[in-house]
């Protein structure tokens, strides 16, 4: 059997790894073959998880169509044509039994090739508003996951399914994990502004950081392009600060590691929000404003509702606002205490994987 995963972004990559995770236990408790599993993309996005995951990389080119004016559309649009032509001969030469699609950019030449080549597909769409490219997919597709409900208006009714997010083994919280407020003397935040760091989130913090280490730890994913400025400023705002050596700062962090011993974390909108809330996490969430991305501010505030997260605009990010807000959850147990039941509502997520998995394997069998 051969299977195909694809996608583009780290918001993508790992989620695509977690199905791969759940499709090899399968498979071995099914007394199965292995499969032969491929990562199609313009990218490896991370070289070594693919290779502990025993995941053959297939360069396939593809470029971003802005939803905003930019000269990078025009080639992103060549990248894409030249892409559908690469990824037809490319899947045609392997034919897999399935194609699973996280969606994104770099997935839409393959799709445009398992469409031409009548290949079975399956989608998984991580927002409150679908993609371009899931949408489009939706429409050949024979299963639809969702993370959100919300999504659910965007595809046929009779091919959704509403798993949750697929989440790595690494990551899920131990069953029956329960988050105890004021474990530690000083609360910690964990700050992630994305896969690349968040200039925005970054200068919000810069801002306000001395006043923070007063009261709190602080590790930060800053963006590996953003590491080298940030150490030098940072350096010089907290020359003297007495709580200098209780902030953590790199270009790029295993979240995973630090789901366990943070006490809330600051977030843009992306599918990392399902790992906190699994992990019972408050979120502040600092949602991509909607020039950039038409996603980010309703995943946001869908979280909001469910109550798991607070959200800060872009727009809105004030000194005293984001203070407040920050003491807000750590320091009111009752506010505290609500959000990190509130992440319950998400244990669906703990199954996704498995779910998405021996589906593809199913669909996969019958097709070879």
């Amino acid at each position: 059997m051969k299977i195909v995963i694809t996608g583009a972004g780290g918001g993508h990559f790992y989620p695509l790894i977690a199905v791969v995770e759940r499709i090899r236990k399968e498979v071995f408790v099914q007394k199965i073959v292995q499969p032969d599993i491929y990562f199609f993309s313009d990218q490896p996005y991370d070289e070594k998880m693919l290779f502990e995951s025993q995941i053959k990389f297939v360069q396939i080119p593809a470029g971003k169509l802005h939803l905003y004016p930019s000269l990078e559309t025009i080639t992103g649009f060549l990248k894409t044509i030249v892409g559908c032509v690469i990824a037809v001969f490319k899947m045609y030469s392997l034919y897999p039994d399935v194609i699973f699609a996280k969606g994104g950019y770099a997935s839409f030449p393959n799709l445009f090739a398992a469409r031409l080549l009548s290949i079975p597909v399956i989608i998984h769409e991580s927002d409150t508003v679908a993609g371009r490219t899931t949408i489009w997919a939706g429409k050949f597709a024979l299963r639809v996951a969702l993370s959100y409900a919300e999504a659910s208006r965007f595809y046929p009714q009779e091919k959704i399914a509403l798993t949750g997010q697929p989440i790595r083994d690494l990551i899920l919280p131990p069953p029956e994990y329960e988050r105890i407020y004021g474990g530690k003397e000083r609360p910690v935040i964990l700050i992630l502004g994305g896969s690349q760091g968040s200039v925005t989130i970054n200068e919000a913090i810069l801002r306000v950081l001395p006043e923070l280490l007063n009261k709190y730890d602080i590790v930060h994913q800053v963006g590996v392009n953003n590491l080298t400025q940030m150490k030098q400023v940072t350096e010089s705002i907290l020359k003297s600060h007495q709580y200098k050596d209780r902030y953590f700062m790199d270009g790029f962090i295993d979240p995973g590691i630090f789901y366990s011993k943070v006490d809330m974390v600051i977030t843009r909108a992306g599918s990392a929000m399902f790992e906190m809330a699994l992990w019972q996490l408050p979120m502040l969430v600092i949602p991509i404003g909607e020039k950039v991305s038409r996603d980010q501010k309703t995943n946001a505030y869908t979280m909001a509702s469910h109550g798991v997260a607070m959200v800060l605009e872009e727009n809105n990010i004030g000194n005293a606002i984001l203070l407040t807000e920050i003491s807000r959850i750590l320091e009111d147990k009752v506010t505290y205490e609500k959000m990190s039941q509130s992440g319950k509502q998400f244990e669906t997520s703990r199954n996704a994987a498995s779910i998405i998995a021996r589906e593809l394997i199913r669909i996969g069998l019958s097709h070879s």
